[in-house]
């Protein structure tokens, strides 16, 4: 049947007039694949040109006119605004992107014409048909963000998370063109349909009558597939989310899988809609078993098993020796068999690789704090208690630094973290400091500064040791480490600065450190102390990277890494592109005439 047939069987042409005959060529339903591959061409071009980006980007220039070039694109991807209460707002660059974006589909939409025909029987409604060919369009593209191992992610750089704000948008984008495809035909069918062919003798209107007298599949799957697509896009918003995490889980999956068998069926490959279908099936089957191959392969031999340390300020430290490699930054997703055989939750990994490259060499380093509505902590926190280990099944590694970002090829580092958020730069200064020492191609780095905001001073003995060890392997003064204590300390003395060769520091760390439970002052005696610099009160970043970035050597580059809460980062990125524009306009006086940046959201 042909593609207008299939378009136009719902209505009945008997008897129009040659006017309304005309009227069929005005956005003729023939046509009307073109706004599906409209979207498509679109997000593809986007792609494509993200990914160009990536590989232009991997040629490091450094003459004064492709910096300035540079940071202006770097000050449109960095910045971003506060949030607006709840509605936290992505950066300026994913802000234009979508801007422009819904604009394209937004104009094609609403200023074609018409949207509606003069009757019933001519046809579907036209903004009915644009908008939902639009939807199509977007639908390969939302799950295909959707996967965690992605090919769009494997094309532009970008990791899985950076990718979400676009899959969020997207949803949305979708939800709203799946209403501008539905009111039209609740609009234009609330007629009377008339009851000259005797089969109308109650006087329903046009769309009663096409659902339930003539019992067209369209309706009843479009309304159930409107319904669990508003679930699965706003459900997640809701408090559910926060205080039943695995229960909305479950609902979103399920909601999903029934969204696509109805949406399937609404189809009715009208037009070969169906060939959407099995391209999208096609590219998220390949994530899936892309993802569950290297799954099988790193847990398949031998299930890694993880044991539980009780830490500082309630928090766990979870060791998993394993067969697996990562590289600094990244994270895992893990699933504790023995306490939520259900659930996976992704961790920040908190050490680096072992310098040879070997994965068994060290393992793997993950650190879990409690949180209100944590539903794995306590379970976790009674294995703790019980010294009992558990096996564990890890998906990944993931994220990390983008492709053609190495930050040992800045002259300094600032690390800024947050809480948790020090697992994900505790690693990479793990690195950078084993790259200073080794000194090899291409490593430029001369200093680090790690800047991390607690709540209590006690919690930097989650990391003293491994941060001492690494800041053994440089010279003195290559590192700097910063704490900044915002609540109440349990401790009531603490030396400002706890030097790594001062005389007094074994005894200072048995009269003042918090050791895990467990754990004497004896045992922890000899281990290194971390030269930390201690600061009471609040951690101001937007004037501290400001002073940071200016005072900086003249013509340096400067590589920013932060970990920490949505607040936190923006705060980070604001004043990291403002160092952009002053670059831009050639202001930066003596400071820094390069700053890269990446952020990360603190993983519990």
């Amino acid at each position: 049947m042909s593609s207008l047939n299939q378009l136009v069987r719902r209505h009945d042409h008997h008897g129009l007039k040659t006017s309304e005959l005309d009227e069929m060529l005005l956005d003729p339903p023939e046509q009307a694949p073109k706004y599906a591959r409209a979207a498509v061409y679109f997000i593809s071009a986007v792609i494509l040109v993200a990914g160009l980006g990536q590989l232009l980007g991997a040629l490091r220039r450094r003459s004064s006119f492709h910096r300035r070039q540079l940071a202006a694109l770097r000050y449109i991807g960095y910045s971003q605004p506060r949030a607006l209460g709840f509605v936290k707002l992505p950066t300026l660059g994913s802000m234009l992107l979508i801007a422009s974006f819904t604009l394209f589909i937004g104009i094609w939409t609403l200023a074609q014409q018409p949207y509606y025909y003069s009757s019933w029987p001519i046809g579907s409604p036209p903004l009915a048909i644009r908008s939902g060919f639009f939807a199509l369009g977007l639908f390969p593209f939302i799950l295909a963000l959707g996967a965690r191992w992605n090919l769009i992610s494997f094309l532009t750089g970008h990791s899985h998370e950076q990718l979400q704000v676009f899959r969020r948008w997207l949803s949305h984008m979708f939800f709203v063109l799946s209403l501008l495809h539905a009111l039209p035909f609740c609009i234009a069918g609330s007629a009377t349909r008339t009851n000259d062919d005797g089969f109308n003798p109650n006087g329903y209107s046009e769309i009663y009558y096409s659902w339930h007298v003539s019992g067209m599949l369209y309706y009843w799957s479009g309304i159930a597939a409107l319904v669990t697509l508003a679930w699965v896009c706003w459900a997640p918003l809701t408090p559910l989310r926060k205080h039943f995490a695995f229960l909305s889980d479950v609902l979103h999956y399920v909601s999903g899988i029934l969204f696509l068998g109805f949406f399937y069926v609404h189809c009715n490959n009208i037009s070969n809609t169906w060939q959407y279908f099995y391209a999208t099936f096609a590219i998220y089957g390949f994530s899936l078993l892309a993802r569950l191959t290297f799954l099988l392969i790193r847990n398949g031999r031998q299930i890694p098993r993880a044991s539980i340390e009780p830490l500082a300020d309630n928090a766990l430290r979870v060791s998993i020796k394993c067969s697996h490699t990562w590289k600094a930054g990244q994270h895992v997703m893990v699933n504790f068999i023995n306490a939520a055989p259900f659930e996976s939750r992704s961790f920040s990994i908190a050490n680096a690789p072992s310098e040879d490259g070997k994965a068994t060499a060290n393992p793997i380093s993950l650190i879990i704090t409690s949180s209100p509505h944590s539903t794995i902590y306590p379970r976790l926190r009674a294995l703790a208690s019980s010294g009992s280990s558990t096996p564990v099944l890890i998906d990944g590694s993931y994220g990390g630094l983008s492709h053609n970002t190495d930050f040992a090829q800045h002259q300094i580092v600032l690390l800024f973290a947050e809480g948790v958020g020090a697992s994900f730069v505790v690693a990479l200064l793990e690195d950078l400091c084993r790259r200073m020492k080794a000194s090899g191609h291409g490593v430029q780095i001369e200093k680090v500064e790690l800047h991390w905001a607690v709540e209590h001073e006690e919690v930097k003995s989650w990391f003293d040791e491994q941060i001492a060890e690494a800041v053994s392997l440089v010279t003195e003064g290559a590192v700097e480490l910063h704490l900044y204590v915002t609540g109440t300390s349990v401790l009531t003395e603490q030396p400002q600065v706890l030097e790594k060769e001062s005389p007094d520091a074994d005894s200072e760390l048995e009269k003042n450190s918090c050791f895990a439970s467990g754990t004497s002052a004896l045992s922890l005696k000899s281990l290194p102390s971390a030269p930390w610099a201690l600061h009471d009160g609040t951690l101001s970043l937007g004037p501290l990277i400001t002073d940071k970035l200016a005072r900086a050597a003249a013509g340096s580059s400067v590589g920013v890494a932060s970990c920490g809460s949505h607040d936190f980062n923006v705060e980070v990125r604001r004043a990291v592109a403002a160092r952009q524009l002053l670059i831009v306009k050639g202001r930066g006086g003596e400071g820094a005439e390069e700053v890269e940046l990446h952020c990360e959201e603190v993983r519990r």
